[in-house]
């Protein structure tokens, strides 16, 4: 491996590399707990379950990705055309939430919203990684303060409230925990394999890569349950908002609701770049590539006007589900791996 320091990028260290796998998957619905809400929070006390198992699969699942990405010596592990077909619906996923937040918070009309939140994250893509690692480093470290620091003040003045029954509403698509967490977590690791897979690439030592994932799934295990108990305070709020954390937050004092209003853009923002970026790499590197970027990055905006709360319901667990089985091919693949037999399933299959 080696670093891209000639073009001008900083190393990657631990914390820069732990920053940008949280970052990729502390989108809209992450940090606004309504994916807690609807894959756990919904299952009562039984989702701590769930919970668990996720921060143990979000490091685990971490390291399984770097191995793979330091013995294929690639940037991308992505399953061809279907895996950038994910990283572009989470794509999608964040327009649709970020419209729908800047609409709730400024009056601004969602496609308006929406357009803005597309320009931004083209033209930071199109910049490439170093651009991408450097401004998630930046806004990263903000947005996991800002998202606990909010989350534990609500919790402690709340924390006597707590409903540990199950709710209704559970999405047909996850109807228990242990599908909910399998689910939750193969749609949100497919966003990560672009992102880690390029650290392997980047950084002078695989250990820092190593370190960092694993650094970065013990925040996402934290937030995560975090998030998980501040949506049982108050169940009937959780399954009625499209974005619990900031209804939260306005019932605190409307000032703490605009500050978290920031703190979701600067997530969806985080998200949707390096979703976008992951989706790009699988694009022919010709004369046309720019206008195919633009392209795409239309037909997402078109696709976002669907809703974000339809999405996390329908959209997200059906793309769990497809997202499981690339998942369960590339564990296969590193225990192969591990066991000295370099054969990989086809060349095309993670590249």
């Amino acid at each position: 491996m080696k670093s891209d320091t000639r073009s001008g990028q900083k190393p990657l260290t631990v914390f820069r590399v732990a920053f940008l796998y949280f970052g990729v998957l502390m989108g809209a619905g992450f940090a606004s707990g309504k994916e807690m809400w609807q894959f756990f929070g919904v299952f009562g006390f039984k989702g701590l379950f769930g919970l668990l198992m996720i921060a143990f699969l979000f490091v685990a699942l971490g390291l399984v990705i770097v191995h793979i990405g330091n013995a294929l010596s690639t940037g991308d592990l992505i399953i061809g055309i279907i895996a950038a077909a994910f990283l572009f619906m989470a794509y999608f996923a964040m327009l649709a939430a970020g419209g729908a937040l800047i609409e709730a918070q400024f009056g601004v009309p969602r496609v308006a919203g929406s357009t803005v939140l597309m320009f931004l994250v083209v033209l930071t893509t199109v910049k490439g990684f170093g651009t991408v690692s450097a401004r998630q480093g930046k806004v990263v470290p903000i947005l996991l303060a800002a998202t606990l620091s909010m989350a534990l003040i609500i919790l402690f003045r709340e924390f006597g409230s707590i409903e540990g029954k199950p709710a209704a509403g559970a999405s047909p698509l996850a109807p228990n925990w242990i599908i909910a967490a399998v689910v939750f977590v193969s749609y949100n690791m497919m966003g990560a394999i672009p992102i880690l897979g390029s650290c392997t690439v980047y950084a002078e030592d695989l250990r820092i890569v190593k370190r960092g994932a694993a650094l970065g799934g013990s925040f996402l295990g934290t937030c995560a349950l975090i998030l998980y108990l501040v949506t049982l305070t108050d169940p009937i709020l959780s399954s009625e908002s499209d974005l619990p954390m900031l209804a939260f937050a306005q019932l605190l004092v409307p000032a703490a609701g605009a500050l978290y209003s920031v703190v979701l853009l600067i997530s969806v923002f985080g998200t949707a770049t390096s979703c976008f970026y992951g989706y790009c790499t699988k694009l022919p590197k010709n004369d046309r590539k720019t206008r195919m970027v633009w392209a795409s990055a239309l037909a997402g905006l078109a696709v976002s006007m669907m809703g974000f709360s339809n999405i996390v319901a329908f959209i997200y667990p059906l793309q769990g589900y497809m997202s499981f089985v690339f998942l369960t091919l590339m564990i296969w693949n590193f225990v192969r791996i591990k066991s000295g037999k370099r054969q990989f399933i086809e060349e095309d299959v993670l590249s």
